[in-house]
C-alpha cells in the first residue's frame, strides 16, 4: 500500500510541471496578452485568460516603495509592442483603460 501511495504521488509530480510550463509559456507571451486585454475591453473575460490577464497586471513600477502609474503604463506599452501583430488602435484602448491600473 505505502509503495503504491508514493507511485502515485511521483507520478502525479511528474505529470503537473509539464502543464504549468505550457500555461506560464503561454500567459508570457505578449500575442496571448493582447489578445485576451482586448477581449477583456470589449467586456470579454473568458476563464482561458486569466493567466495572460494576470500576466498584464504583474507588469508594474514602483519608485521608492511607490506604486508609479506613468511607468507601469510605459512599461506596458513595451511589452504589448513585442507583439508584431498587435492594432495600434487596441494597444491605446487597452492602455487608456487598464494601463495605469496596479494589478
Amino acid at each position: 500500500m505505502k509503495k503504491t501511495v508514493i507511485a502515485v504521488a511521483w507520478l502525479c509530480l511528474s505529470v503537473s510541471p509539464a502543464v504549468f510550463a505550457d500555461e506560464r509559456i503561454e500567459a508570457h507571451d505578449p500575442c496571448t496578452v493582447f489578445l485576451c486585454m482586448a477581449g477583456k475591453v470589449q467586456g470579454a473575460n473568458p476563464s482561458q485568460c486569466s493567466g495572460a490577464v494576470k500576466t498584464f497586471f504583474s507588469l508594474n513600477a514602483f519608485k521608492k516603495f511607490r506604486f508609479n502609474p506613468l511607468k507601469t503604463l510605459d512599461l506596458r506599452k513595451q511589452f504589448l509592442g513585442h507583439c508584431a501583430s498587435a492594432d495600434p488602435a487596441y494597444v491605446s484602448k487597452i492602455l487608456s483603460q487598464f494601463g495605469r491600473l496596479r494589478g
